[in-house]
């Protein structure tokens, strides 16, 4: 019997040390809701943005979402750690005088889990869209507006 314990308690280190290295990826599916926060801070335009995200499977529609606001959503991520919502934005720029749009990955499962985890955070600024990295604890720009 004392030959079964120590075989059990070797392949129960074997997970915890397996599930420790990719706890960031287990952490998807075992907890899979991710909230999505993406706050207008553009400053001095005061503009108001039209956000429009999708998914392979949802299309979230159109939000307008004004200086300060917050438009938010939840989704959960998928066992396959491809879940992949991408977003449209469009405003016009007082301060450069002309319409801005673009489009980004929003959400790639592959690259946010340890990036952002379960809680993703954006900032629309003038000089484009700003994340936090829960790694670097910055706000990095991940992507700049088309000149």
């Amino acid at each position: 019997m004392a030959g079964g314990s120590s075989s059990i308690l070797v392949l129960v280190a074997m997970v915890v040390l397996t599930l420790d290295q990719t706890s960031l990826q287990v952490s998807a599916w075992l907890g899979g809701t991710v909230y999505l926060r993406i706050t207008n801070q553009l400053e001095p335009s005061n503009a108001i943005v039209t956000v429009h995200c999708k998914s392979g499977d949802d299309d979230l529609g159109d939000h307008l979402v004004a200086l300060g606001e917050t438009y938010k959503f939840t989704f959960k991520n998928n066992s396959w750690d491809t879940t992949l919502f991408f977003c449209n934005f469009d405003w016009v720029s007082s301060s450069l005088g002309k319409s801005v749009s673009g489009t980004i990955d929003i959400y790639k499962a592959k690259r946010d889990q340890e990036r952002c985890v379960h809680h993703c955070n954006w900032l629309i600024l003038e000089t484009g869209l700003y994340s936090y990295t829960l790694r670097t604890k910055f706000w990095e720009n991940l992507y700049s507006w088309p000149q």
